[in-house]
C-alpha cells in the first residue's frame, strides 16, 4: 500500500473543503421544496416522545424535535442537520482510503467520488436514511481500524456505534450479522474473543438497544408486523432483478470500481473480513430489502477499489484509470444532479416529469394547499356538525400538515391510524362525525351510519403524488371512534 507524508495543513483543508462543498450544495437547495411527507411524520413523532415507534427507533424523531426547537420548524431548518451529517459521511470516504494506506491524492479522489455520488447528493431530506448511513459507515470505519491497528478500544467504539445504529434504524442488523460472521471466520479477530474487549463492545451495543427492545415487547412487537407487511411492497417493486438494476444505477459509471473493490477485499486475507461484513447485508437485502438498504457499504468498497487501482504496475494504464475515475465521478454528478438534488421548483416538477421519476420530490408538494382545502371543507359544515367532527386521514402526511400549517381555531383535531400515529388517538374522544381523508367510501362504510363525499383534494401544479385526488368523506359514526380505531390500523 502506498503511503505519503503530506504537509499537516493539507489533510484538514482537503477534508474540510470536501465536507463544506456538500454541505453548501444541500443548504443552498434545501429550501426549494416543502416538507416531505415523511418529514411531517418525524416531526409528529418527535412531539410524541417514546422509546420506540412502529417503523423506526427513537433517536431520529428526538433529533427532529431538538433541531426544530432550536432553529425553527421550516423545511430548510429541518434539513440543516442532514446536511451536516452528509459532510461527515463525505469525510469518511476519504478516511477509509487514508486508513488503508492511500496517499493524499488518492484520498482526494475518494472525496471527489463522494461529493458527486448520487448516494450523497440524494440524501438531503430529514429521514432516518442519512443518519443510518452515518452509523453504518462509522461502524465499518471502526471495524477497519480494528483490522489495521488491532487496538482493543476499537471493539468498544464499534459496539457503541452499532448500538446507536440500532436506535436509529433496524436496517443495520444485517451489518451486525456480517461483522459477527467476519469475526468468526478471521483467525486474528476470532482470537480476540478470548479477551474481554469484544464482549464489552457487544454488551454496550445491547445496553444501548435495550430501551427500544423493551418498548417493542410492551407493545406487542409492532415493528415485526410492519416489516412483514412491508415485504409485499418490496416484492412488488420487481424483486432481485430490479434490486440489482437500481443498485447499479446508484453506482452508475463507477460500478467497475466497486466490483474491483470487492474483488480486492476478498483476495486480501487481511481485509477479507471487510468484504464479508459488506457482502452479508448485500446478500440479505437482495432478497428481502430495497436497493439502497446496503448502500452505506459502497464507500469502503470503493476505497478498496481505489487502492487496487493505485497498485496497477503500468504507470500509463494507472494514470488512464485515474483520469477515467475522475471523469466518471464528474459525469455521475452532472447527469444525475437534477434527479437527486432539489434544484427544480415545485411548479416545474410535473412539466419535467420529475414528480414520477423521483417520488421524494413529489411528496414535498401541496401541504399548505391541502391545509387550506381542509379548512374550507370543515368550515362549510353546519355549526352542529363542526362541533362534533374530527379529521381522520389514511396517511400521516395530512395530519402532520394540518398540525404545522393549520389554524387550531378553524380546524378540529386530526388523527391517522397509520403506523405510530395509531397510538396517538385519545382514549376518550367524544366525536360523533369524522371527515375521512384519502379513504374510498367502501373502505370505512362499516363505521358510518351515513357517508357523503364532500371534496377531492387537489395538489398544485398537477404534481402526481399520493394526495392528488384523495376523496374527503363526511362520515356519521355509528360508535365512538376509539372503539372503531383498531379496525383502521395500518402498519404498512
Amino acid at each position: 500500500m502506498e503511503s505519503r507524508h503530506p504537509p499537516r495543513v493539507a489533510t484538514p483543508l482537503l477534508y474540510g473543503g470536501a465536507a463544506a462543498c456538500i454541505i453548501a450544495i444541500h443548504l443552498a437547495t434545501d429550501g426549494t421544496l416543502g416538507f416531505h411527507i415523511d418529514e411531517l411524520y418525524y416531526l409528529a413523532s418527535g412531539w410524541h416522545p417514546a422509546l420506540g415507534y412502529v417503523d423506526y427507533p427513537p433517536i431520529v424523531p428526538l433529533l427532529a424535535r431538538l433541531e426544530t426547537g432550536l432553529i425553527g420548524t421550516t423545511p430548510w431548518s429541518l434539513r440543516v442537520l442532514p446536511a451536516l451529517v452528509g459532510g461527515v459521511n463525505v469525510m469518511l470516504w476519504g478516511a477509509y482510503v487514508r486508513k488503508l494506506g492511500g496517499s493524499l491524492r488518492l484520498q482526494a479522489l475518494a472525496l471527489l467520488i463522494a461529493i458527486t455520488a448520487p448516494l450523497v447528493l440524494g440524501t438531503w431530506l430529514f429521514q432516518t436514511v442519512i443518519f443510518d448511513q452515518l452509523a453504518w459507515m462509522l461502524s465499518l470505519y471502526w471495524f477497519l481500524c480494528l483490522i489495521i491497528d488491532h487496538k482493543p478500544r476499537n471493539w468498544i467504539l464499534l459496539g457503541i456505534t452499532l448500538g446507536i445504529g440500532l436506535e436509529i434504524k433496524y436496517l443495520i442488523l444485517p451489518l451486525v450479522l456480517g461483522i459477527g460472521i467476519a469475526v468468526l471466520l478471521t483467525p486474528s479477530l476470532r482470537k480476540d474473543l478470548r479477551t474481554r474487549y469484544p464482549w464489552i463492545g457487544g454488551v454496550l451495543m445491547l445496553l444501548i438497544w435495550v430501551p427500544n427492545v423493551v418498548w417493542q415487547i410492551a407493545n406487542g412487537f409492532p415493528t415485526l408486523t410492519y416489516v412483514l407487511n412491508h415485504q409485499g411492497d418490496i416484492r412488488s417493486g420487481g424483486g432481485v432483478f430490479d434490486f440489482l438494476l437500481l443498485f447499479v444505477v446508484l453506482l452508475f459509471l463507477l460500478a467497475p470500481l466497486w466490483v474491483a473493490g470487492f474483488v480486492s477485499l476478498f483476495r486480501n486475507p487481511r481485509l477479507r473480513a471487510i468484504g464479508i461484513a459488506c457482502a452479508t447485508p448485500m446478500v440479505i437485502y437482495l432478497f428481502v430489502g430495497k436497493f439502497y438498504y446496503p448502500s452505506p457499504t459502497i464507500a469502503i468498497v470503493m476505497a478498496a477499489g481505489l487502492l487496487a487501482l493505485s497498485r496497477v504496475e503500468r504507470r500509463t494504464l494507472r494514470s488512464t484509470l485515474v483520469v477515467a475515475v475522475v471523469v466518471a465521478s464528474v459525469l455521475d454528478g452532472i447527469v444525475l444532479l437534477k434527479d437527486t438534488v432539489p434544484i427544480t421548483p415545485a411548479d416545474r416538477l410535473h412539466a419535467t416529469g420529475l414528480d414520477t421519476q423521483n417520488t421524494d420530490f413529489a411528496s414535498t408538494v401541496g401541504w399548505v394547499s391541502i391545509t387550506n382545502q381542509m379548512t374550507a371543507v370543515y368550515g362549510a359544515l353546519s355549526p352542529s356538525e363542526r362541533a362534533t367532527t374530527v379529521i381522520v386521514s389514511s396517511d400521516y402526511g395530512v395530519v402532520g400538515a394540518l398540525q404545522i400549517y393549520g389554524n387550531s381555531k378553524l380546524l378540529p383535531e386530526s388523527y391517522s391510524p397509520q403506523l405510530s400515529d395509531f397510538y396517538w388517538l385519545p382514549s376518550h374522544l367524544g366525536a360523533t362525525n369524522a371527515l375521512m381523508v384519502g379513504y374510498a367510501p367502501s373502505d370505512f362504510g362499516w363505521m358510518c351510519t351515513s357517508a357523503r363525499i364532500v371534496a377531492h383534494l387537489t395538489v398544485p401544479y398537477h404534481v402526481v403524488n399520493f394526495e392528488q385526488g384523495s376523496p374527503v368523506t363526511f362520515c356519521s359514526l355509528n360508535a365512538p371512534l376509539p372503539t372503531l380505531w383498531g379496525r383502521l390500523r395500518a402498519f404498512s
